[in-house]
């Protein structure tokens, strides 16, 4: 999985920004919360920033600086707000820096460099009418970086918060956090160190639940591997007497993940497209979509299943962890908790991998486990 250094805002390494660092890690990510104030932490953002100032901005700085010394290069660098100064810097001028996640701040790039390091994607997120973001450079400095490098990201959300992605806080705001999250995690997935097929190796001495997560995110994407760069014919094609089709399994796949992970175990109603569906007249609705769809709108219902899915086993790993029931129990009451889920969904894409390889040695003749 990914490491992660998170750099604290003006007021302190509070317990929403360890709860947001958690977060990262209920799911496997390594994250590192430097301590910049030496265990203060204050009520307002004015109180910290006048206590940043009294430490001195540059020795805010330099603490962040040493804060990594003993830390590998491939990292990726956040910070929230104050926390963006080091985050930024690091990101710019550390060799070897995976990439960065700027909240609630930006600078200049000219601060650090005349120019954002080729190969580092970042994203920048902050509300578009946070008077401290919008009307403080923040938001045009970022509009300028994003413009500038080759993979950069502005994720602007509606309101005025400043800190809204502090559960600690009043500025909190649950339902732009809750897309920030989804669009992180997105982010460190797409920055892991992969295989050559583009696949994350599970962790090989991580705890049960960074295992598990990381054993169904690399069958994930041996799935995304078979079904790769194929036109609709290919994705059509079957073995055999099978009916099974690459596309089929991609549409299978994106319900299974809304059914256990949302449905299932977070007690939602089915999103689109399964909402509409009569699944007695229908049972095989899923398969059948593969049929009536592009190759883009297949492939991009099965990358929005998976990541709602990581947004709802987030949500269920901070409640209870891998113990967590489902909320939706079976016809004889009985649940299955997270840790089953898991496993189940392991072993469905495994089976159905299996049936992957098969239809795409078939088409182009590609193989490879």
């Amino acid at each position: 999985m990914t490491e992660v250094v998170l750099f604290h805002h003006a007021q302190g390494l509070t317990s929403g920004v360890r709860t947001f660092a958690d977060d990262l890690r209920r799911v496997g990510h390594t994250v590192h919360t430097p301590d910049l104030f030496d265990g203060r932490t204050f009520d307002t953002v004015e109180a910290g920033v006048k206590h940043a100032g009294e430490i001195g901005f540059d020795e805010i700085m330099k603490r962040g600086v040493r804060a990594v010394d003993e830390l590998p290069a491939g990292l990726v660098y956040a910070g929230f707000s104050l926390g963006v100064m080091p985050a930024q810097k690091l990101a710019q001028t550390r060799a070897g820096a995976r990439g960065a996640l700027l909240f609630h701040a930006c600078l200049p790039v000219s601060e650090f460099g005349s120019f954002w390091p080729e190969g580092v994607p970042v994203q920048v997120h902050g509300m578009d009418a946070d008077p401290f973001f919008a009307e403080e450079g923040d938001l045009d400095a970022a509009r300028a970086l994003v413009a500038g490098a080759g993979d950069a990201d502005l994720f602007l959300y509606p309101g005025d918060q400043h800190l809204f992605a502090d559960n600690s806080l009043a500025s909190y705001d649950a339902d732009a956090a809750t897309l920030l999250n989804q669009r992180v995690l997105a982010f460190l997935d797409d920055v892991r160190e992969l295989d050559e097929q583009s696949r994350p190796e599970p962790p090989l001495a991580a705890d049960e639940t960074a295992t598990l997560l990381g054993f169904l995110d690399y069958q994930r994407a041996t799935l995304a591997w078979k079904t790769r760069g194929l036109d609709a014919a290919g994705l059509e094609a079957t073995v055999g007497a099978s009916t099974i089709t690459l596309g089929g399994l991609l549409t299978h796949l994106a319900w299974v993940e809304d059914y256990w992970f949302s449905r299932r175990l977070r007690g939602r109603n089915p999103p689109p497209p399964w909402d509409a569906v009569d699944w007695d007249a229908e049972p095989d609705w899923d398969w059948q979509l593969a049929t009536t769809d592009t190759p883009e709108r297949i492939h991009a219902l099965w990358r929005e299943a998976v990541s709602h899915s990581r947004t709802m086993v987030m949500e269920a790993l901070a409640e209870g962890g891998l113990d967590i029931l489902a909320r939706q129990p079976w016809p004889n009451g009985e649940s299955p908790s997270l840790r089953w889920i898991v496993v189940h969904m392991i072993e469905e894409y495994a089976r159905h991998n299996g049936h992957a390889d098969l239809i795409r040695e078939s088409v182009d003749g590609e193989t490879g486990e």
